[in-house]
């Protein structure tokens, strides 16, 4: 048998809908090695969904799909239980297709865990985003390119990853990456410059309609970004072209990262739903 033929399917689609106060998941279908924990809703009223790895990780030839559609005025969270493991691939790759759709007035929190690359690993991802009106996203994409612990850092083959949002008026975010360490220095000046950890975090869709002032959200969390200390890592912030705000961070430690992140998370929380109060993610 052809490795390349080795892997798995999996498909996940979650349909959120508002019913009075509260956002329930009115559909679910999973196929493994995708599934997902029991729903669960947080203070804020934001029902948190966790999707589950009862395989350990992906592996060669695995494909994914996973299809989130967050109704009118719903609030809803999805993120992973822990950091999803990318196990090397020696004559193939995997991938996964996210799309998401956040319609009229709603609000949702794509934060998974950071993917570990490992060794000889191939992983190609892609998010496709669409906003309806009053929509508010928050969207993360975490790596670490190895088992750092074990010395293992930008050992892997390929990544990767294309990220696009677009709303009625057409595209915001298009974030496109291919890295193949053996054939680019990725430590130069102006790419990782010796951080092995990155992330983006990125806040789009109608934030006028949520009382945000991106200029000023953007402006305080460069400003806490300043005070990491450089042997922890660096990070900024910028305004989109319009609709969003883009952060991102290198790190020596994925913990920095999460910091950050979840500081801007909560901000986010705080301003448009007077709430502070998460579970876990």
């Amino acid at each position: 048998m052809s490795l390349h033929s080795i892997g798995r399917e999996g498909e996940l689609r979650l349909s959120f809908a508002r019913r009075g106060e509260r956002t329930i998941l009115a559909e679910q279908y999973s196929r493994p090695p995708l599934q997902v924990m029991r729903a669960i809703p947080d203070a804020a009223g934001i029902l948190c969904v966790y999707l589950l790895s009862p395989t350990g990780g992906v592996v060669q030839g695995d494909r994914y799909r996973i299809d989130l559609e967050i109704g009118d005025e719903a609030r809803a969270l999805f993120t992973t239980q822990s950091a999803t493991k990318i196990y090397r691939m020696p004559e193939g790759c995997a991938e996964q297709v996210t799309t998401i759709t956040a319609r009229r007035g709603a609000f949702f929190e794509y934060v998974p865990d950071a993917a570990i690359l490992f060794a000889d690993a191939d992983y190609h991802q892609r998010t496709e985003v669409t906003l309806e009106a009053g929509a508010l996203a928050l969207l993360y994409d975490i790596v670490m390119p190895g088992r750092l612990a074990r010395g293992e850092r930008l050992q892997f083959r390929r990544f990767a990853n294309r990220t696009r949002v677009s709303d009625a008026r057409g595209l915001l975010v298009y974030d496109a990456a291919d890295i193949q360490p053996a054939q680019l220095d990725l430590d130069a000046l102006g790419r990782l410059e010796g951080y092995p950890c990155w992330g983006s975090a990125t806040l789009v869709g109608d934030l006028a309609a949520w009382g945000l002032d991106a200029a000023a959200l953007a402006t305080e969390t460069a400003a806490a970004l300043s005070q990491l200390p450089k042997r922890d890592g660096i990070g900024g912030a910028s305004l989109l072209a319009r609709n969003g705000l883009s952060v991102r961070v290198l790190s020596q430690r994925l913990e920095t990262i999460y910091e950050a992140f979840s500081a801007l998370r909560l901000r986010v929380r705080d301003l448009c739903l007077h709430s502070t109060a998460p579970l876990r993610k």
